[in-house]
């Protein structure tokens, strides 16, 4: 797969990519071969949502009614189905209702705190105060997704946390590349990206290089038009969402002056 150099995303190629990836009973899935899944389809959407691209409704709405409930059982795919209900004006199943209104064990972890608190923005709900689980401080340990999590649940819930040492931590973890490793001195992956570039607009602050972040997300588009978690591999559709909102989260950090006339 060759690396390329420009100044913008090739918007056709990703549009086209995703529609390759859509089951003729609706869904999502990584290749052609494969059956639809939850997570595809949800990164699927969301992607076209941010490209104002074509959501085929009816085809979505199939897949969502095929869901087998027995198999739902983390925050993460709750969140999931919840926003892609939400997107499509669909009344909520009663497995899915269930889901919404439990409070048990699956969200006393960082991870299901986080998506429980993701779930209550999707439902425009006030967030509940964290009660067996309480984010600790620490980050020079962490990688930069725990820390992107961490960070939501200090920021939603107002606990007070070392902004400027966590902004200065996540910009020493961009590479030469322009990407993010999991911390600093380690390999450029896009989901780091995304979750490097996420913070940093959180708290107000820029990634150091911001062209070559740019470039980074360039060289990880491939020729069918999908991005991988690094150049030169293969694309996702998880990775090709995390490419576009990185695009376009740049283009509010550094946003082009205007042009003369």
């Amino acid at each position: 797969m060759e690396r390329r150099s420009g100044h913008s995303l090739e918007l056709a190629k990703i549009l086209q990519y995703l529609k390759v990836r859509e089951k003729e009973e609706g869904g999502f899935s990584l290749v052609p071969e494969l059956y639809p899944n939850i997570e595809d389809t949800y990164y699927a959407i969301r992607t076209l949502k941010l490209l104002n691209g074509e959501i085929n409704r009816d085809k979505t709405i199939q897949y969502l009614k095929s869901i087998d409930w027995t198999q739902v059982n983390s925050p993460r795919t709750i969140y999931m189905l919840t926003y892609l209900h939400l997107t499509l004006k669909l009344d909520f199943p009663p497995p899915l209702v269930h889901f919404l209104y439990q409070e048990g064990p699956i969200y006393q972890t960082l991870d299901g705190q986080y998506f429980y608190d993701e779930i209550q923005k999707l439902l425009n709900r006030s967030y509940k105060p964290l009660t067996s689980f309480s984010p600790s401080q620490g980050y020079q340990h962490e990688n930069l997704q725990t820390l992107f999590k961490k960070a939501s649940l200090w920021i939603n819930h107002r606990i007070p946390f070392e902004r400027e040492k966590i902004i200065r931590w996540v910009q020493s973890c961009q590479n030469g590349d322009g990407g993010f490793g999991f911390y600093p001195g380690t390999t450029s992956f896009m989901e780091n990206t995304y979750c490097a570039l996420k913070i940093l607009s959180r708290l107000g602050s820029l990634p150091l290089k911001g062209e070559d972040c740019r470039q980074y997300l360039l060289n990880c588009q491939t020729k069918n038009g999908g991005f991988g978690r690094a150049p030169m591999s293969f694309p996702f559709i998880e990775s090709t969402f995390h490419a576009v909102s990185c695009w376009l989260l740049l283009d509010t950090m550094f946003p082009k002056p205007p042009q003369k006339v």
